[in-house]
C-alpha cells in the first residue's frame, strides 16, 4: 500500500515485521482486532472493487495501484476508513524508520526506555 517512491523506501523495506511484533504487544486488543480485520479486508476486496477475484497481494503492480486508489475512494464511508486504519499504520512504521527520517531531515527517534508498558 506504501511502494518505494521519490529516493525514499516503501513500508515494506522499513522493519515492518518488527514493527507489527511490537505494535501487537503494546496496542489494545480492540485496536489490533480492528487492524487485523481492515487488513483482511484489504486483502480480499479486489473483487469488490475491481472485479478481479485474486487478493490483493496476488494483483500486479498496476492493478494493485488501481485497487488502492479504487479502495481509498470507495463511495462507502466504513471502507474507506477501515482501509484509512491500515494507512495509519503503516505510515507509523514508515514514518519512525531511521532512515526516512534522515531523508527528511529529522533525528532519529532516541532507543524506547520501554516505560510505557509495565506488563
Amino acid at each position: 500500500m506504501m511502494p518505494a517512491g521519490a529516493g525514499f523506501p516503501g513500508v515494506a523495506e522499513t522493519g515492518v515485521d518488527e514493527f507489527i511484533a511490537r505494535f501487537r504487544r503494546e496496542t489494545p486488543l480492540r485496536l489490533w482486532i480492528g487492524l487485523a480485520f481492515a487488513s483482511v479486508l484489504f486483502a480480499v476486496f479486489p473483487l469488490f472493487t475491481i472485479g478481479v477475484p485474486l487478493p490483493a497481494f496476488l494483483l500486479s503492480r498496476r492493478l494493485r495501484e488501481v485497487y488502492a486508489h479504487r479502495i481509498t475512494s470507495h463511495p462507502l464511508y466504513l471502507v474507506r476508513q477501515t482501509i484509512f486504519l491500515v494507512k495509519m499504520v503503516a505510515g507509523m512504521c514508515w514514518g519512525a524508520n531511521d532512515g526516512v527520517r534522515k531523508q527528511l531531515g529529522l533525528q532519529p527517534y532516541p532507543a524506547d526506555p520501554g516505560t510505557w508498558r509495565t506488563k
